[in-house]
């Protein structure tokens, strides 16, 4: 078992904007975490209109310890084009490597 880590999910909604993909996932890089699956549902037409933004709605699944975790989800909130965000983590506790 690696110590400390877990499994979480991060689900943010935001406006849509063809840069939101980037900067959802530079936190990631910049904490070193590999998201294991990521889901991006954009508007249902397919289409960003920069005059009506829409929604687009990103699940993000990772592995890291709870701390790394927390500022993630907390860098991630405070973004411009975020509406709402919410981390869930796994009850489980630590994951096997």
């Amino acid at each position: 078992m690696t110590a400390g880590l877990c499994r979480h999910r991060l689900v943010v909604e935001a406006d849509a904007h063809p840069n939101l993909m980037l900067r959802l996932l530079e936190p990631f890089a910049i904490h070193d975490v590999q998201p294991t699956r990521i889901r991006l549902d954009g508007p249902a037409d397919g289409k960003i209109d920069p005059a009506h933004l829409g929604t687009m709605r990103a699940e993000i699944a990772f592995v890291a310890g709870p701390d790394i975790a927390e500022r993630l989800w907390a860098r991630i909130d405070v973004m411009v084009p975020v509406r709402t965000s919410h981390l869930v983590s796994s009850a489980s506790g630590e994951i096997a490597a």
